[in-house]
């Protein structure tokens, strides 16, 4: 039911009509029959079907057109129809038969993949796994791509040359793009294959800036509340201005580079000196050409790193698991920076608590914040954090989750540990992702499986190093649990010969770390080049986690699963006040007992039928979390139940809550719960009792959800509706506002407008959009009673969901319609707004939400002055309409003088 905001799939805007002119697929129909026929049939009308292949057909496909060729494979074969597709480069297939596993089988995709390294080696080592890819083209590629499979073809256009990928792109027909480098994502490859109507897996260039500027991200970071280290940001011509900060900040920094510098542009200095000599390295020397133009200077955080990617179709997002990698050359974490010597995954430091508690805290809130500023997110999502504390809190602190970095692509070496333990079909995830539909597929990881990689250099990297050394010992690897991804390599003369600094990867997988340790450091046993280099502790810190859990095994409480009993029992404490002040005749018990007692007799009720109510908020919750305001969501959970018990001419008498969170907060579950006591008090309801939930892992981090239950009485001749017949008038009661419902729609049309919850609203001067939103509902019951006395009231219907299309018909009986004038009330601005962005039209207006009135009152004729004029103390009414009798059963409302609508 999202609706997700999809571009042009033409040249560009003004010649969008291109692609869809263009003949370009050709398509295989199974089967035989008149049904196939017609498909054919259906086909050949689309201009973008170039060829329709049918088997086994019949007599008249035979005869239908020359872009019609018949087979003879049956049905049945299923390995004979998949050959027949390969051999005619089919791209899609139309199967009616049961046989459904073959449209999976038919590769019918062609992927580019932009990029040279291991990363992107193992990009399409997966992507040839998967049953739905035929071919494989790779740029600039590298000696191990060309050598992997008759479906791989390597192309020499560089990555920076965007223009030339795309025309690669077109000439081969290509379905899907990957990027792997984040240069080409910046600098708007993205943008140009989408203008090129061809799909590409990465985000656009406004997206991808959150790794193309740290002074972004950073700021960013900020103000979506995504926790990251204190920081300032400083142009090139600010040297002095940021050589001041740094002497002036009482602690250790971190310099970086803002734009993009291969890895490279982040200094760690140890001192003060170190600090004002890396800034005159970026900012005066230049070392990281443009990327220095601006440098960000953040506190350094004390912790331990990790690696964490996602999947992102802009609105869903998938994590994969945690990975961590070794960046120094040498053993011990000692020596130069390098891009990755190394990694393995799933990383012990990131348990499953902290795995969801990124999501909540990191990455949803990332994705979401890029799409409300109008950057939608596609593609992978790379966020480097630190589990650990800043530099001026101590080690004993509870460590927290700091975002050091985004990327905007998969991370190398990451990827090369990561992908082997995907066990869904790749492609299928990367197409569910450019299409939006990222949360209708179930992405599976191999289960007790662990992968580590380690990379062999070049002598002389990261420096200077050589190239030109034939590599020897790659033909022994069987690939079933260790793989070889190439990075630095080239064909030369039919040897792979070494061309960078980082040369390959080795990768191996088993049962958990330590096995996987031992077995990828007995395959790098195998690889031989002169001068070559590798780290031998990869994984050592897995291991070191792996025996601290081992040795800190202990008898555990109910706390270490996230419960706290202390917090629940502040939160009781806190609201037993609340609770005594909604006392009332009849409720005597107090709060802690199993049940709540109510004396009927004592309420003053002779011959009394119960009414029970029960309901929720909806989502106006997420309203009042992201506005932090929780005071008045309880008068809203309290009015959705007791409106309705009054409905029946009942006096609502006791109510209780249900509270649920993953954390309990006192301090908002307390102002919820005031705000359940003020809207007990506004009905005449005792708050008798009611529960606190703390479910951890149920729940995002700030998220809670409420139910309530009321629970009235009527004396049995009192039950309403009664007596409800042709001419009685139809009193409307006016609502505060949107009260609570459709607001998963409000969400929908405040977002798409761009517009925060704390912008001034637009059809209301003096408040904000999220405090128009949040008015409670209007809580009818005392207003309800007192009409009742008066005589003359046959029935309530309280507007809710449906509307009063909906909800006035439940109180009417057979034969009796209503007849409701919309020229009797001017229709509120907040629903003259929200119509206006919607596009809704008059009759499902009326259907999704309350136009203008919460309560509607069916009178007698006679007596409707007097009702009125009672009503008129507390309420706004309006003489909407009346009851009208006609031939057909079922009740309805029929609508007149629809012309004035909204005027």
């Amino acid at each position: 039911g999202k609706e997700k905001q999809r571009g042009s799939s033409g040249i560009n805007a003004e010649y969008g009509a291109f692609q869809t002119a263009a003949p370009m697929s050709s398509v295989l129909v199974v089967g035989s029959g008149g049904r196939e026929h017609a498909i054919v049939w259906k086909l050949l009308q689309s201009n973008q079907v170039s060829k329709v292949f049918i088997s086994p057909g019949n007599g008249g496909t035979a005869l239908l057109s020359p872009r019609v060729t018949n087979f003879d494979v049956k049905v049945e074969d299923i390995n004979g129809l998949v050959d027949l597709a390969k051999k005619n480069n089919v791209e899609a297939v139309v199967s009616t038969q049961s046989t459904g596993a073959f449209q999976t089988a038919a590769p019918m995709s062609s992927v580019l993949v932009v990029g040279s390294g291991g990363r992107e080696h193992a990009i399409v080592w997966k992507l040839l796994q998967s049953n739905q890819v035929s071919k494989v083209f790779i740029s600039p590629g590298n000696g191990g791509t060309a050598l992997l499979s008759p479906r791989v073809t390597n192309f020499d256009v560089k990555v920076e040359d965007i223009n030339g990928l795309v025309d690669l792109a077109k000439k081969n027909n290509v379905d899907l793009v990957i990027v792997g480098p984040e240069i080409p994502l910046v600098n708007g490859i993205t943008d140009a294959m989408k203008k090129a109507g061809i799909h590409c897996f990465g985000p656009s260039s406004k997206a991808a800036i959150i790794e193309g500027s740290k002074a972004f991200s950073k700021a960013f970071m900020t103000r979506h509340k995504i926790l990251t280290a204190g920081f300032a940001s400083f142009s090139s011509s600010q040297f002095k201005e940021a050589l001041e900060y740094v002497r002036s900040v009482p602690y250790n920094v971190v310099i970086k580079a803002s734009g993009l510098a291969s890895g490279k542009g982040v200094l760690i200095p140890d001192s003060k000196k170190e600090a004002e000599e890396a800034l005159k390295r970026i900012m005066v020397e230049k070392e990281f050409g443009n990327a220095g133009d601006e440098v960000v200077i953040e506190e350094r955080i004390v912790g331990e790193e990790a690696s964490i990617m996602a999947f992102s179709d802009g609105y869903s997002v998938r994590l994969m698991p945690s990975a961590q990698d070794h960046k120094r050359i040498f053993d011990n974490d000692q020596g130069l920076n390098t891009g990755g010597m190394g990694a393995y995954a799933p990383a012990p430091l990131i348990t499953q608590a902290l795995q969801n508690e990124i999501l909540q805290t990191v990455m949803q809130p990332t994705i979401d914040g890029m799409r409300k500023e109008g950057r939608p997110y596609v593609g992978v999502l790379y966020a480097g954090v630190m589990i650990g504390h800043t530099s001026q809190h101590s080690e004993k602190s509870h460590p927290k989750i700091y975002v050091l970095e985004f990327n905007c692509r998969m991370g190398d070496p990451e990827t090369q540990v990561i992908l082997p333990l995907l066990d869904s079909d790749f492609y299928e995830v990367l197409i569910a992702c450019v299409e939006g539909r990222l949360d209708s597929i179930d992405i599976k990881w191999k289960p007790n499986t662990c992968a580590i990689s380690v990379i062999f250099s070049a002598k002389g990297y990261p420096a200077n190093y050589e190239k030109g050394q034939i590599i020897n010992g790659l033909k022994d690897f069987p690939g079933s649990q260790d793989f070889v991804f190439h990075a630095g390599t080239t064909l030369k003369d039919g040897n792979l010969i070494t061309s960078g600094g980082r040369v390959l990867a080795v990768t191996a997988l088993d049962k958990d770390i330590p096995s996987a340790i031992s077995r990828v450091y007995e395959a790098v046993k195998r690889v031989e080049f002169s001068g070559m280099h590798y780290r031998k502790d990869i994984g050592a810190k897995a291991l070191s986690k792996i025996n601290i859990a081992n040795d800190s095994k202990k008898a555990l409480n109910y706390s270490d699963s996230g419960v706290d009993m202390q917090r629940g029992d502040a939160v009781v404490n806190s609201i037993i006040p609340f609770a005594k002040s909604t006392k009332r005749p009849g409720a005597d018990s107090d709060l802690g007992g199993f049940g709540a007692l109510f004396d009927l007799k004592a309420a003053g009720f002779k011959d009394p039928i119960l009414v029970s109510g029960t309901d929720g908020v909806g989502t106006k919750l997420k309203i009042a979390q992201s506005m932090n305001i929780h005071n008045t969501i309880g008068i809203d959970l309290v009015a959705m139940c007791v409106n309705d018990v009054v409905v029946q001419g009942a006096e609502p008498l006791f109510f209780l809550d249900y509270f649920a969170t993953g954390k309990i907060e006192v301090g908002v579950a307390s102002q919820v719960i005031s705000g359940i006591a003020s809207g007990c008090l506004q009905s005449g309801s005792a708050l008798v009792g009611g529960e606190t939930a703390e479910m951890p892992g149920m729940y995002s981090a700030g998220e809670y959800d409420l139910a309530g239950f009321s629970v009235g009485a009527v004396e049995r001749e009192a039950i309403l509706p009664q007596n409800v017949v042709e001419g009685d008038i139809i009193l409307g009661l006016e609502s505060t506002g949107v009260h609570s419902n459709g607001f998963s729609l409000v969400r929908l049309l405040v977002e798409k407008e761009k517009l925060s919850y704390f912008d001034p609203a637009p059809f209301e001067s003096g408040v904000t959009v999220g405090e128009a939103l949040l008015r409670p509902t209007k809580i009818y019951v005392k207003s309800c009673l007192k009409a009742l006395k008066v005589g003359g009231v046959k029935g309530f219907a309280h507007i809710t969901g449906g509307g009063i299309t909906e909800n006035l018909p439940r109180v009417l009986p057979d034969y009796i319609h209503a007849e409701i004038d919309l020229s009797t009330w001017k229709v509120p601005p907040i629903f003259q707004w929200l119509l206006k962005l919607s596009g809704m039209d008059r009759e499902n207006a009326l259907k999704t939400w309350n136009c203008g009135f919460g309560m509607l009152v069916i009178v007698d004729k006679e007596r409707v002055s007097q009702v009125e004029s009672v009503l008129s103390e507390t309420e706004k009414t309006n003489r909407i309409g009346r009851d009208v009798k006609n031939g057909v059963k079922e009740p309805s409302v029929h609508y007149v003088n629809t012309q004035d609508w909204l005027k």
